[in-house]
């Protein structure tokens, strides 16, 4: 199903929400994120960023003959993420080469048509893009729509830096966090939030395991970073100090 226009969006911070750009490169898959409502990513191929607000859908070459070729035309809400195996992704491709393989599916709403589609013009080999709702909307090039500087790479470094071994690619519940960093009594998750409270905290159990999330607001990491490094820092201490730990100079705020 989708939708002919864009929704309405009343509040600046809605312009904020986070959209990934993915590639989609046969109508066939398209058309399964329309009907079905779900899209697939390799777990080893899987961007840092996964976790988003909506996910945008970038048409290749494959497309060619289609209007929206090359354009980024459709975006769609994201309801939630999995970790499964292709096989059981594709039961009708039991025999596949990569049926054991794994892959993230992000369960999406409607498809919706940008009403001004961003075209390629100046870049082809697009893979993906972490990206805001209002770059989307606004974007008159995919090259408009990278975003600079980065908060998330920002952090990944900042946390490296100090020691820490940052891991990507990591579901709690049905949405991952950004960030994951091992402690002693368990895990702290990191995910970016658009909004512009404070940072919020809450404690999960998946699959066994404790998980201290930190909601840190993406303009306060980008005014504020020593100051998260700090909330982080006092986070860690909750869960016993942090583990994978690498060699180097003392860390000024992680613990």
């Amino acid at each position: 199903m989708m939708s002919a226009h864009p929704p309405y969006h009343p509040h600046a911070r809605e312009l904020q929400r986070r959209v990934l750009v993915a590639v989609m490169n046969n109508p066939r898959d398209l058309r399964r994120a329309a009907s079905e409502g779900w899209y697939r990513i390799p777990q080893r191929r899987a961007p840092r960023q996964l976790g988003a607000d909506y996910l945008a859908f970038y048409q290749t070459g494959a497309f060619r003959g289609h209007p929206e070729a090359h354009t980024v035309t459709f975006y769609a809400p994201v309801r939630g993420y999995r970790l499964l195996t292709r096989r059981e992704l594709l039961p009708q491709e039991p025999l596949h080469p990569r049926a054991d393989e794994f892959y993230f599916r992000i369960d999406i709403g409607p498809l919706i048509r940008l009403d001004r589609p961003v075209p390629a013009a100046k870049l082809r080999r697009v893979t993906f893009i972490p990206t805001t709702l209002g770059h989307l909307l606004r974007a008159q090039d995919v090259t408009e729509l990278f975003l600079d500087p980065d908060p998330l790479q920002a952090l990944w470094q900042a946390l490296q830096a100090h020691r820490l071994r940052p891991l990507a690619h990591r579901l709690v519940g049905e949405w991952p966090v950004d960030i994951a960093l091992r402690a002693q009594g368990g895990y702290l998750g990191i995910r970016l939030s658009p909004e512009e409270t404070g940072t919020r905290e809450r404690m999960v159990r998946y699959r066994g395991e404790p998980w201290l999330v930190l909601e840190l607001p993406q303009a306060r990491l980008q005014e504020d970073l020593e100051g998260c490094l700090r909330e982080i820092g006092v986070a860690l201490l909750e869960l016993g100090g942090a583990m994978d730990t690498r060699p180097g100079p003392p860390p000024r705020f992680i613990t």
